[in-house]
Order: structure tokens, then sequence, then C-alpha cells
């Protein structure tokens, strides 16, 4: 055959014939390398209590999770200003602590560092897990299920400042103090996520930052009451 009559059969072609020999032939070749493999959709990783945890722009370490009644202050002690005990509003502090280190190459704000834990649990908080009745920071005097709450306060240790920002390359260690209601029973086992974040545009002012917080790491760990020593 005249590979030239070849050639013009093959243009004459239609556009669906030429899409239908295309997947034909990333199936046989699919076929030639162990088939097609199966896409990993979920992205959540098992949290292990003292393993660090890289969530995009950090790597975090949660070291122990507790409870408290107030948060304790420190006296002042040379460069380090007194810092005065915390009241919860509701009547009990959940505290996740830990270390972060700022993996970017920027600085990042409050707005990250707030977000980088989430809790998740009983949504009623009426049995063991005391998941409940955490105080809302968005609708006042309303209390909502751990999956909503977000942090009170946020401190770096053992100086405790309000953590504001993190430097590149630095190394922070940090409570995150979430407000629970004492009307609900105090949590023992609690479901805790280290979010990692997107680097992406805002579609209303088109700057850019770390955005869209989602779990990286998450599980189910015990809750102590008091602060480690």
């Amino acid at each position: 055959m005249d590979p030239r009559a070849v050639g013009r059969w093959v243009l004459r072609r239609p556009p669906v014939e030429w899409g239908t020999a295309l997947v034909v032939l990333v199936l046989l070749a699919s076929g030639l390398f162990g088939g097609l493999r199966e896409v990993d959709t979920d992205p959540v990783r098992p949290l292990v209590l003292g393993e660090p945890v890289t969530a995009e722009p950090v790597e975090l370490t949660v070291e122990a999770v507790y409870t408290v009644t107030q948060f304790p202050g420190i006296p002042a002690s040379g460069d380090t200003p007194e810092a005065y005990p915390d009241d919860p509003s509701g009547g009990r502090f959940v505290v996740v602590e830990g270390t972060v280190t700022n993996t970017s190459n920027a600085t990042l704000r409050s707005d990250v560092l707030y977000r980088l834990i989430g809790l998740d649990g009983d949504e009623g908080g009426d049995g063991d897990g005391g998941a409940g009745g955490f105080v809302s920071r968005t609708r006042p005097g309303e209390l909502v299920p751990a999956a909503d709450a977000r942090p009170a306060l946020a401190y770096t240790m053992p100086e405790k400042r309000a953590l504001t920002s993190a430097q590149p390359g630095l190394t922070y260690r940090v409570a995150w103090l979430f407000d629970q209601s004492s009307s609900r029973p105090a949590p023992t086992r609690l479901q805790v996520a280290v979010n990692e974040h997107t680097w992406r545009q805002d579609t209303l002012d088109f700057s850019y930052g770390w955005k869209d917080p989602e779990p990286r790491a998450r599980a189910e760990v015990p809750v102590g009451t008091g602060r480690p020593s």
C-alpha cells in the first residue's frame, strides 16, 4: 500500500476517531506497566502524638491535649514580662500543645497559625467524649460542636506570648486554647486534626496567601487534666 495514501486516509479521519484511538493507546500502554493505579483521593493521614506532620506551610508536632479551668500566667523574669492567667468564658479550656516550624519562605500571620489545629468529636457532647459546647468565636453567646470550634487564644511557650506571627525556619512551642462551656462534660478523648493550607490567589482582592485549611493528619487522642509538667 502506498504510504502517501495511508497518510491522506489518516488525516481525513474525524476528531472523534482520533480521541477513541488515543484512549485505546493509553489503556494498552497502562497494561504494559501493570495497569492503571488507584488514585489516593484521601490525603488525611493518622496523627500520632509526638510525631511531626508536614502540612504546608509548616511542620507541626502535637505533644499533648489537656483541659484546664485557668491557663496559668508566668512571673516576670529577665526580658520576659509578666503574663497574667487566662480565665475561659465558658469555664474550661481544651488545650492542644505542640511545636510548629514555619517551612515557608515568608512570615506566617495569625490567620494561618490559628487554623493549623482543628477539633472534632461527638457533637452532642453527652457521653464520655464531651466534645460539644465550645464557645463560638464568630457568633457571640452560641455554643458549637468541636468541628466548628476555633482557638480563643494561642501562645508561644514557655514565655506565654501571643502567637501573632511565625518567622521562616523558626520553631515555636505553641499552646492553642479552645474555650468550652463547663455545662458540658470535660472530654476524655477528642479528634485532633493538623490542617494544611493551599497557596492561591484570593478571588476578591486578587492577593496571594495561604488559604483553605484542610486536615492533613487526624486521630482520636486522649485528653488529660492539667498541663503536663
